[in-house]
């Protein structure tokens, strides 16, 4: 049995006052190899909009949890690499999401996204609907870091 691979790329920028999702852009990886933009229509297959559907689950919960404790986010960027057996069930789901703080946020409030912070989203991130609904089998693994070289949560 071959394993398949899934993997989309995701950046997003938040400006203040309220850091909304603002330029939202995702890709996903080809068969050969190329980035392909994402415009999700009723004509994407399916599979592929529950994938799509598992990354913007991460990716609101993420954004609203930051924004619920006043980080000053600028950027959003995250990888999710999803495994299947040759039977396209889901066996394992890796999410590495790295966030930018604003730089001209003050040091006070970028100081509110220390480790403790980052882990309290990641572990909200992993209570979204779509994750929750994954069978209990799939291995799932998700990382959140600050981009400025901190360690992650």
């Amino acid at each position: 049995m071959a394993d398949r691979i899934f993997q989309f790329r995701l950046r997003s920028d938040h400006t203040a006052p309220d850091r909304q999702t603002e330029a939202l852009v995702v890709d996903f990886l080809n068969a050969e190899g190329q980035w392909e933009p994402q415009d999700p229509t009723l004509t994407t297959p399916g599979f592929r909009l529950l994938l799509l559907s598992l990354l913007l689950c991460q990716h609101f919960y993420l954004v609203a949890n930051a924004r619920e404790m006043a980080l000053p986010l600028h950027r959003v960027e995250g990888d999710i690499k999803v495994t299947t057996g040759d039977d396209w069930i889901l066996t394992a789901f890796q999410g590495d999401f790295r966030i930018s703080l604003d730089p001209a946020a003050s040091p006070d409030d970028r100081a509110k996204a220390d480790a403790a912070a980052l882990d309290h989203i990641r572990q909200r991130m992993a209570l979204c609907p779509v994750s929750r609904n994954l069978p209990g089998t799939v291995q799932k693994l998700t990382s959140l870091c600050l981009s400025e070289g901190r360690g992650p949560a």
